[in-house]
């Protein structure tokens, strides 16, 4: 991850994934694609990136990431804004969405997305 993503959003990976007891896909806390685009939006990666980084390492497929981000940007926890490239439609920016966010450290990350997912 650090050599595609980058270092700070590898510390903040491992940080929210210890944070947690466990990271489950079953709808009962947060998944590895939830927490990758939680820790992208907190360090402004394009989607492109964490996307193809988390199909690469078999996390799971851009497919799901693209899913997963929209189901978080209509829960208000991230944002998108477009970066226009040279060819092609825009890539993607993700952005953490919601003010509560924005001030939680890697380690309040996951408890306090997971109480926005809950309410």
């Amino acid at each position: 991850m650090a050599a595609d993503i980058g270092d700070q959003s590898r510390e903040d990976f491992d940080t929210v994934l210890s944070s947690l007891e466990t990271a489950r896909g079953d709808g009962d806390g947060l998944d590895e694609v939830t927490i990758s685009l939680l820790v992208a939006a907190k360090n402004d990666v394009l989607l492109y990136d964490i996307s193809k980084w988390g199909e690469d390492v078999g996390i799971a497929s851009k497919a799901t990431f693209s899913r997963t981000k929209t189901r978080l940007e209509e829960l208000g926890l991230i944002d998108t804004e477009k970066v226009p490239i040279d060819v092609g439609r825009p890539r993607l920016r993700l952005k953490l969405g919601d003010e509560r966010l924005h001030g939680a450290d890697a380690e309040e990350l996951a408890s306090v997305a997971q109480s926005m997912i809950a309410s």
